[in-house]
């Protein structure tokens, strides 16, 4: 069965499992998937092999993951991205490091949100907070998995309808890492809500 691209949002402070949950979706969807990260961090990605976005030969692959370090060209790596990557799972790890807070100011992650129904690619931008993320991105969320975080949601930074639900499940996970985290037994690890708007 045929389904649109979709733009995910994965939250949560550090120690929450942000990255090995989206890992677990990315492998659970079973498409190629490219992760850029700023610089090979965090480690839950190591093991995968760094492409160079530049070369057109390293975007043959026709499965499994590969990640691009997002310092390795810099300004030109989102141009690389959208002119040669289709049909598959992009991820943006820890986003804050690269992404810019103003869609507009960076006219290849404009287009990829423009497009990625087109290119038939599946984004996924993971942050520790809110404000992480340009706020423009919140109306083109399909899903966002949210975490524990220090950071509260402002209603208004929020441009969508279901800014209510997201507030509503930031609240209750955090209440639910605070007394997992009490137990002191690895058990507020992984815990997220799940929001559809």
């Amino acid at each position: 069965m045929h389904r649109d691209a979709q733009v995910t949002i994965i939250m949560g402070r550090n120690g929450t499992g942000k990255s090995f949950l989206t890992e677990k979706i990315v492998k659970a969807m079973k498409r190629r998937a490219i992760v850029i990260t700023l610089n090979g961090a965090p480690k839950i990605w190591r093991p995968y092999p760094v492409i160079d976005p530049a070369n057109k030969d390293d975007w043959s692959f026709k499965k499994g993951i590969r990640q691009i370090w997002y310092m390795q060209h810099e300004k030109d790596t989102l141009k690389h991205v959208y002119k040669n990557f289709n049909g598959g799972l992009l991820i943006f790890d820890d986003c804050r490091s690269y992404i810019a807070s103003n869609v507009d100011s960076d006219i290849y992650l404009k287009r990829l949100l423009i497009d990625f129904r087109h290119k038939m690619l599946d984004l996924f931008f993971v942050c520790h907070a809110p404000t992480d993320v340009p706020a423009r991105l919140w109306a083109f969320y399909s899903t966002a998995f949210i975490g524990a975080t220090d950071a509260l949601f402002p209603k208004s930074r929020i441009a969508t309808d279901s800014a209510h639900q997201i507030i509503a499940a930031q609240q209750k996970v955090n209440k639910a890492f605070s007394n997992a985290k009490a137990k002191n037994n690895g058990s507020h690890y992984g815990i997220f809500q799940m929001v559809t708007p």
